[in-house]
């Protein structure tokens, strides 16, 4: 009898070992989703780099780019954080602000506060964009006129010189390469063969057909949002088309250098981890670029 009870007793022992350990990988469930969906999606980081171009013009020695990426509109978060964000860009005093697409979110109509909140972008050079994927699935000629409302220019397949003195710098940007139709070539027309020239594009997969070209020096993209969610290590668990290649930060594709940013705000799935959403400052220097091959 004794024996019959103490077995029962060990099982009992065991159940409740399993149940507190269930509870408490529940627990610590809710406590990482919480963190992931309250907590580092309002966590703004600011990247610093100095990004070093061959050839740099001297009067752009110094030359400070804010950029920032996929803000989606349409998203109450992205919404409430935005005036926030554009405080942060107007603090860095940046010469010229660079967005790199996914101002729309497809299926969620945000626009129509997009222009107040983006005029409030202001930099001496302008604030110059390129479309993403999701302005296409909203409408790209409602994007580009709620951008030109909002004092922002858009480089549609197109370049615009910018000029220190008699020094110029090309600033081009191409449509959106999963949705739209980019043509770097039409980007690039007129652009001189001797200087270098930045390129938005919002795909970062877009790289290795830019490199191709040796007037680009630097690319600046967005799209992947780092993959939102990283795994220990900093593994992203999902990337999307067109962005899986080159999820985040600073890479070299021959001669041309691209930076990734994991962008400002989330898509459908507001959600962060292992990956916080950011805006970049990118100070340019004249030098040989960083060797590290992709």
């Amino acid at each position: 009898m004794r024996g019959k009870l103490l077995r029962v007793l060990a099982g009992d022992g065991v159940a409740l070992s399993r149940a507190r350990t269930v509870s408490a990988l529940a627990g610590l469930a809710l406590a990482v989703g919480g963190y992931a969906w309250q907590v580092e999606t309002r966590w703004l980081r600011i990247t610093r780099l100095t990004v070093r171009v061959p050839g740099l013009p001297p009067a752009f020695e110094g030359y400070r780019i804010a950029h920032l990426s996929d803000l989606h509109l349409g998203v109450r978060l992205n919404h409430a954080r935005l005036p926030l964000i554009a405080a942060a860009v107007q603090r860095e005093r940046p010469d010229l602000i660079a967005l790199t697409g996914d101002f729309a979110t497809g299926g969620r109509d945000g626009l129509a506060e997009g222009e107040a909140l983006l005029g409030a972008l202001r930099a001496p050079d302008g604030a110059w964009a390129v479309l993403g994927n999701h302005d296409h699935f909203v409408g790209p000629d409602r994007v580009a006129a709620m951008l030109h409302a909002a004092g922002i220019g858009l480089l549609h397949n197109a370049s615009h010189t910018l000029r220190r003195g008699g020094d110029p710098l090309v600033l081009a940007g191409v449509d959106d390469a999963v949705q739209g139709a980019p043509d770097l070539r039409a980007a690039l027309d007129g652009a001189p063969p001797n200087q270098p020239a930045i390129l938005l594009a919002h795909a970062p997969d877009f790289a290795p057909r830019a490199a191709a070209d040796p007037r680009l020096a630097l690319q600046l993209s967005g799209h992947s949002h780092g993959g939102q969610v990283r795994l220990p290590g900093g593994r992203p668990l999902v990337l999307p088309c067109g962005g899986k290649a080159y999820p985040a930060g600073l890479y070299t594709i021959g001669d041309l250098q691209l930076f990734v940013t994991t962008g400002t705000g989330t898509g459908w799935f507001v959600v962060r981890f292992n990956c916080r959403p950011e805006f970049a400052v990118l100070t340019l220097a004249a030098g040989p670029a960083r060797r590290k091959i992709v």
